[in-house]
């Protein structure tokens, strides 16, 4: 592999520049508002970098790495710490300054992947929000659509409105289904709802207006005399976070967005600082839902697009790593210790979703399709009333963790379970200096599983690893053989500190023939966040049917976002540079969804001739893909118009070292696939190109890879570790 392909990867690592366009996602909020004086301060991109960190925040553990001028690759993993994340973030900061004997000012690159948005949905966290709309509106968030989550339960309450009945208001005026004015906005009206969100003491305003995706003049004007009559209370409209038909999913995104913009825009605010204070001089970037960076800043104002941060990171970072050694089609699976977060790549390319959910809060806001399940190495275990075992989704987290860990922790997890199995070791630590404790884990895993299931305790903790498997698998054939996709035509990349332990019995479980474990699959989060380019998405509705479209009305839609998304680019230190993808979504005239396909525009950002008969044969062949049918002779309709703008961030360059024969550090008795053998035991460190036959214990700083009977790994490019199947 050379340095003119997409990636070269060893021990150490080496990006060569490029983007990976993946279609329409997120919008940004307006670029015209300026920039804050520490996104202006953007290094020279034209200069060598001296070092690049990414630090992605987990339920458990804080990941970091850093790569240094001279191509050195370091990587440290930290406790998280719920109550304040920023702390854990800061103390990844000191080790990796520690390892590196580098000083953060030397920090040319600092990215951060955060479960801020994500735990504040979860743990219903969210600021007092309030909601203004058009009169006879006020419930649009209660009634929200005719699709329920259980359709025949009548006592399952639905997810209680991110913004309750009584903090939404109503004003007098209204925009048509052109955008003209078919009721002059009443000011009065803005003011009297002003007085009501202030007697409810709120402490942020979203504002969604009908067809304000057409004409935003009555939204913006309610912004200005909410600003001025509710000083310090944060205003968002929703024609700059989600300008796009369908009035529930833009209210309810922009609820969301308001709900978390006090605390995120608090949290990055006060970690900015700290890291500046720490003597970082550079921009802090955040990894979007989207699959790219942008600066802190800029992601502070849409929080709602920070929702899947870490694990599209991940994703990322999996994509990337594979690609390098020359595979495209994957299934992810990411088990850290509190979830496992699960996604496709085609291609090479992350799958996108384009309308999501968060904590049962609707999201009109692409962003990397991942399914996070309740399975880590923290989940716990228990035998419920009817005398079933159960695995997750509660975990242990950071505080206490594991009984293993001898931090108060009782309760047993899926990491005591691998413990008493004799996967991991006392004679290890995990995150540097974790020390492991069987005795405590052995305790947990008799008193509350084995004893309840007049089991003994070996075959307890085998069973608490066979239902997490389980609950594993059957969340990838949610995202794989439910949509059509047979699972055994890919590779199964396994990442996050507990992923390599389960690779080999997950991809036996989905009949797979290979596993990518990555170099550093505890981190791969981490370094994706190194991996990713910056990226902007923008879109806007415009409703057209295809045979009516003119050339030139079409064009005004292409530079207007062309515009925004070079201010935006801009922003982020690429001016002048960074590229622009076009896309379109269209519907079958009469249908209520539609599918995303390319707009063919030119380098100049001029509509081809047949830029809309191009997307219509790409409509109709992605139809075919996605329902298996078409309708010849339906027309078509133009619903969005959409723009990724990608800059690619400077290129990571590290050399690989050649590395010698792996020499066994020894064997351990070792329980696989419900019997115990004798392992080899390996240092990850040492294993080349030649090929390792399980059984076998692959152990590194990080993690430690399950080799099955009847499998070889073998060192690929970018230092991943590929696991193939034989026999046996």
């Amino acid at each position: 592999m050379t340095h003119d392909e997409s990636l070269v990867l060893g021990w150490n690592v080496t990006v060569a520049p490029g983007s990976v366009p993946w279609g329409a996602g997120i919008r940004d909020t307006d670029p015209s508002r300026g920039t804050t004086e520490q996104e202006a301060a953007v290094p020279d991109r034209s200069a060598e970098p001296h070092v690049r960190v990414g630090i992605d925040v987990g339920g458990t553990f804080t990941d970091a790495v850093v790569v240094d001028r001279g191509g050195s690759l370091h990587i440290a993993k930290v406790p998280s710490t719920p109550d304040d994340v920023s702390v854990g973030f800061l103390e990844s900061l000191s080790v990796l300054e520690s390892r590196s004997g580098l000083p953060a000012s030397h920090i040319d690159f600092l990215a951060h992947g955060t479960t801020v948005a994500t735990n504040a949905l979860v743990q219903d966290t969210l600021a007092r929000a309030g909601l203004v709309t058009n009169r006879g509106f006020r419930d649009v968030l209660a009634i929200g659509t005719q699709q329920r989550r259980h359709v025949y339960d009548l006592w399952t309450p639905e997810p209680r409105p991110v913004v309750p009945r009584e903090r939404c208001t109503e004003v007098v005026g209204r925009i048509g289904p052109e955008g003209q004015e078919l009721e002059p906005l009443d000011e009065a009206s803005v003011v009297a709802a002003a007085e009501q969100l202030r007697a409810a003491g709120v402490e942020s305003v979203a504002v969604v207006l009908l067809f304000s995706f057409l004409n935003a003049d009555h939204e913006q004007r309610v912004a200005e005399i909410l600003r001025r009559e509710l000083p310090g209370v944060p205003v968002t409209i929703s024609s700059d976070v989600a300008p796009e038909i369908r009035e529930f999913l833009r209210a309810s995104t922009t609820a969301v967005n308001a709900a978390l913009l006090p605390l995120v825009g608090g949290y990055v605010a006060r970690l900015a600082d700290a890291v500046a204070r720490r003597g970082v001089r550079v921009p802090l970037h955040l990894m979007r839902s989207n699959g790219g960076l942008a600066a802190a800043r800029t992601a502070a104002d849409l929080p709602v697009s920070l929702v899947t941060s870490g694990p599209a990171a991940g994703v990322v970072g999996a994509a990337r790593l594979a690609a390098a050694a020359g595979l495209r089609d994957l299934l992810t699976f990411d088990m850290g210790g509190t979830t496992a977060d699960l996604a496709v790549v085609r291609d090479g390319e992350p799958q996108v979703r384009w309308i999501g959910e968060q904590s049962g809060h609707r999201v009109n806001l692409p962003q990397v399709d991942v399914l996070c399940i309740g399975a880590g190495g923290g989940s716990l275990a228990h035998v419920d009333a009817f005398g079933a075992l159960r695995v997750g989704p509660d975990s242990a987290g950071a505080v206490p963790g594991p009984a293993a860990y001898g931090r108060g922790g009782e309760l047993p997890t899926v990491t005591d379970a691998h413990v008493v199995l004799g996967t991991l070791t006392a004679q290890r630590t995990l995150g540097g200096d974790l020390k492991l404790d069987p005795g405590l884990a052995e305790s947990a895993v008799r008193t509350h599983v084995a004893d309840a299931m007049a089991a003994g305790v070996e075959d307890a903790a085998a069973a608490i690893i066979r239902v997490a498997d389980a609950n594993m698998a059957s969340a990838l054939r949610v995202i794989s053989v439910a949509r059509g996709i047979d699972p055994r035509s890919m590779t199964l990349v396994a990442l996050g500190g507990a992923g390599p332990m389960h690779g080999c019995s997950l991809a036996e479980e989905l009949d797979m023939t290979s596993v990518l474990v990555p170099l550093y699959p505890g981190v791969t989060a981490a370094l994706g966040l190194l991996l990713t380019d910056v990226r902007h998405d923008l879109g806007r509705s415009w409703v057209r049917g295809t045979d009516r479209i003119v050339r030139a009305e079409l064009q005004e839609q292409v530079d207007a976002l062309a515009a925004r998304a070079r201010a935006l680019l801009d922003q982020s230190g690429h001016a002048g540079s960074g590229t622009l993808s076009f896309a379109a979504d269209l519907r079958y005239s009469g249908q209520a969804y539609s599918l995303t396909v390319p707009l063919p525009v030119d380098d100049d950002g001029r509509v081809g001739e047949h830029a809309v008969t191009t997307a219509e044969r790409a409509f109709v062949a992605a139809h075919r893909a996605a329902y298996d049918y078409v309708l010849d002779g339906t027309p078509m309709e133009l619903v969005a118009v959409r723009v990724v703008a990608t800059a690619p961030e400077v290129p990571i360059d590290v050399h690989a070292p050649d590395l010698p024969l792996s020499t066994p550090m020894g064997r351990r008795r070792v329980w696989m696939r419900g019997e115990w053998r004798e392992a080899v035991v390996l240092d990850r460190t040492g294993i080349g190109a030649e090929r390792v036959h399980g059984p076998a214990l692959i152990e590194q700083e990080d993690t430690t890879t399950l080799l099955f009977p009847g499998w070889t790994a073998r060192r690929v490019a970018a230092g991943s570790l590929l696991l193939e199947r034989g026999e046996g």
